[in-house]
């Protein structure tokens, strides 16, 4: 099977203790894996982890990049 490198992941702790991993997907999309913390033992329909996709946080002070002739 080919495999494709997307992004590293990086441990972090949520204000609960929580572990979760997140990181970079590009310039403006970061990426958390989340465990299912509503998860009942022995359910193997439900998923173990989620991952969730987010706009990155702008750096302050920085423009935002608009295309040439887009009204975004």
């Amino acid at each position: 099977m080919d495999m494709v490198k997307l992004t590293g992941l990086w441990k972090n702790k949520d204000k609960r203790g929580e572990t979760f991993l997140s990181g970079s997907l590009n310039a403006v999309s970061q990426i958390m894996v989340m465990p299912n913390t509503h998860k009942k033992d022995g359910d193997a329909k439900s998923p173990d982890y989620f991952l969730y996709v987010s706009p990155k946080d702008k750096p302050e002070g920085k423009p935002e990049f608009k295309p040439r002739g887009s009204d975004l």
